[in-house]
């Protein structure tokens, strides 16, 4: 389809977020890959030299002959060749950092996740808020008659489980925006498109066929995420749920395949009977294929969410509603692109051929849906509301008319 999207967001603007993130964040990140790993002395100079490169270096090719991403990369790479890292699109320049550390980690060959460190220490920090959710999971398992407000707890449950993102905020950082906005978290949601979810659900007594969710974080919010799923078929709202997850390791904690059994394990092995008894829940809808998980590479790319390619797009019409969760899936529906604010969001993502819940909390300067009033009176409560974690948005588009 044609459509006129505004430019991408960069880092030329000193002082915004998208310049922070590359020049300091970034080369953070790789330091604390060589911390929290024991590569060997080859690796670690391969990650130096990443660190090296930002953000002066120019955009160079990737060098890892082989790789199973390599074509597709060679041609994302191309139009910023010899650019300096400031200089081109920030989707791309965050997802060619992510998959540099794969280069350098020689991820491919090794198969070793260079942030397993923090996902773990993402459940093993999180233990306290795990074992109230598997708690409120228990005690609501035969409830059926509430199953509205259970629908709503769970939906935002995954939405502020958003707020543990490993990238931002290591594993029981002092900075995790969880640690003091617990008690206004209402207060805190921007955008709130809830009831349409929920009426997806509800508007007949037959369990919809498929919910697909693009997954965030591991860790706590994976948890969290689980906890909807579990929510959505164990009380017969769903037949299957479709967990879309990456290819390969990128933004520090994203879900990658094997995460969600070691995540099962981790809540299984728990002492807590109730914690123990969701995994082993979670376990069973595993084994009936009622929860299943696709990776693909495409969730790993830079391409805007407009350019899915085929085969997922095919896909997701089996679908009747996409769930979108976090800042990084909300930027590539977006395109990460410098919308204005007050563009209405059904309208930016038309293109979709399902119907598409975005859960979000802000991590980035990119909005859409809000009003200049709501914007004004937001930013005198919150200079930084749009970057600290502390505010959230749950939109909904009914999906591209055919």
């Amino acid at each position: 389809m044609t459509k006129n999207y505004p430019p991408p967001i960069n880092g030329t603007r000193p002082g915004s977020w998208c310049f922070s993130s590359i020049k300091d964040r970034l080369p953070k990140i790789a330091q604390r890959v060589i911390e929290e790993n024991e590569f060997s002395p080859q690796i670690n100079a391969n990650l130096k030299q990443l660190q090296s490169e930002i953000p002066n270096k120019p955009i160079r090719e990737l060098i890892d002959q082989g790789a199973p991403d390599q074509a597709s990369w060679e041609k994302f790479i191309k139009p910023n060749l010899s650019k300096k890292w400031l200089e081109v699109p920030w989707f791309f320049v965050e997802t060619y950092f992510y998959r540099r550390i794969m280069e350098a980690v020689d991820y491919f060959n090794l198969q070793q996740d260079p942030f397993a460190y923090q996902k773990q220490q993402g459940l093993e920090k999180s233990i306290e808020e795990i074992t109230i959710l598997a708690g409120f999971l228990t005690e609501n398992l035969d409830n059926p008659g509430r199953i509205d407000k259970i629908l709503r707890d769970g939906l935002y449950f995954s939405l502020w489980g958003n707020q543990a993102d490993l990238s931002l905020w290591p594993a029981g950082s002092a900075a995790d925006p969880r640690n003091d906005s617990r008690k206004s978290l209402k207060d805190r949601l921007i955008a709130n498109d809830i009831n349409q979810i929920i009426k997806i659900f509800t508007k007949t007594e037959q369990p919809i066929k498929r919910v697909d969710i693009m997954l965030d974080n591991a860790g706590f919010e994976f948890v969290s995420d689980l906890a909807l799923v579990d929510i959505l078929l164990n009380h017969q709202l769903v037949d299957e749920v479709i967990l879309h997850v990456k290819a390969h390791p990128v933004f520090v904690s994203d879900v990658i395949d094997v995460d969600l059994r070691k995540t099962i394990q981790y809540l299984n092995g728990s002492g807590d009977e109730k914690t123990a008894s969701f995994g082993k829940r979670l376990e069973d809808l595993v084994h009936e294929n009622r929860i299943q998980t696709r990776p693909h590479y495409f969730w790993n790319s830079p391409l805007p969410m407009w350019e899915l390619p085929r085969d997922i797009h095919e896909d997701l019409r089996g679908s009747s509603l996409l769930i979108s969760k976090g800042d990084a899936n909300y930027r590539r529906i977006l395109g990460d692109r410098e919308w204005d604010f007050t563009e209405r969001f059904h309208r930016a993502v038309d293109y979709l051929p399902v119907p598409l819940a975005a859960l979000r909390t802000f991590k980035c300067e990119l909005a859409v849906g809000m009003d200049l009033d709501q914007i004004q009176y937001i930013y005198n409560q919150d200079p930084k509301w749009m970057v600290n974690g502390k505010w959230g948005v749950i939109h909904f588009s009914p999906g591209m008319k055919e």
